[in-house]
């Protein structure tokens, strides 16, 4: 269907509109995703937002990350993984499993949500953190934090190592790492990696609904700078087992925020992607 029919679908189904809104709100999209996304493709998205199912809706395949929009169906994405969250179960009306991972591409990085069979992968560790991995006819999602996902459901297919894909041409794991000096409280997340410096005992609190917690404190340095972690519950337990003073430490979705002090800290969680190594490669 060419962009023309489309116009004219969107027209047909609600004359309400004139031919210049649409373009109009061809245009903003357009100006919204780089101008990288075809006019075909846009007034699809733009049609199923009134309700409006075209005949064949599909974006080019082997995007870039930083091209994807949300609403997209049949993306093709390749690219290197830079974490791998450990998979959980869920139950409701329907029951299954998910796991989340977070990969990167030479000029982006992308949540990917696998769904149920798609999980084999992570729970058989054919799946590892530095792989360069391409997933198949996924579909395209916002986030909690209105950022785009990508999603693998039972029509979806992932392919590790694939052949004719130069490993070079992906970024090594450290690509996205902010310098420490570059932290500020304005990023939402932040990719760490450094050495760790200092390692202070863990204790226990108690919350307002009288369960207990855990918390643990260490320091982590960079060429650039030092600055404290503070690392909550299941991690700390995690993180008390296995990091120590010169540790190298990488970080994947942690938070930054002000102490009372006015001194900045970084914050993981359960949403934290954390690796340690013996040797500080980066």
């Amino acid at each position: 269907m060419t962009s023309e029919e489309l116009i004219q679908q969107i027209l047909s189904k609600h004359p309400e509109f004139s031919r210049e809104q649409i373009l109009e709100s061809l245009e903003a999209e357009k100006e919204k995703t780089g101008g990288l996304i075809a006019d075909e493709t846009l007034l699809r998205l733009i049609a199923a937002r009134y309700g409006i199912e075209t005949a064949k809706r599909r974006v080019i395949r082997r995007l870039s990350i930083s091209d994807l929009v949300a609403g997209l169906n049949d993306v093709t994405v390749t690219g290197r993984v830079v974490a791998i969250y450990p998979p959980r179960a869920f139950t409701g009306k329907r029951s299954g499993k998910v796991a989340n991972l977070i990969i990167a591409d030479k000029n982006d990085t992308l949540s990917v949500v696998l769904w149920n069979d798609n999980v084999d992968f992570v729970e058989s560790s054919e799946l590892k953190a530095g792989q360069i991995t391409r997933f198949s006819h996924g579909y395209t999602r916002k986030d909690r934090e209105d950022k785009v996902e990508l999603h693998m459901g039972n029509k979806s297919q992932i392919e590790v190592n694939p052949e004719n894909v130069k490993a070079d041409e992906y970024p090594a794991l450290n690509k996205f790492a902010a310098k420490i000096n570059e932290v500020t409280e304005a990023h939402n997340s932040v990719h760490l990696a450094g050495t760790v410096r200092e390692v202070f005992p863990s204790s226990t609190f108690t919350r307002s609904d009288t369960s207990t917690g855990t918390v643990m404190r260490l320091k982590l340095a960079d060429e650039t700078g030092e600055i404290p972690v503070v690392v909550w519950n299941e991690k700390a337990e995690e993180l008390e087992k296995t990091v120590k003073v010169n540790s190298a430490l990488q970080l994947v979705n942690a938070k930054v925020k002000e102490n009372g002090s006015g001194e900045l800290e970084v914050h993981v969680n359960s949403y934290t992607y954390v690796e340690v190594s013996e040797r500080p490669d980066f």
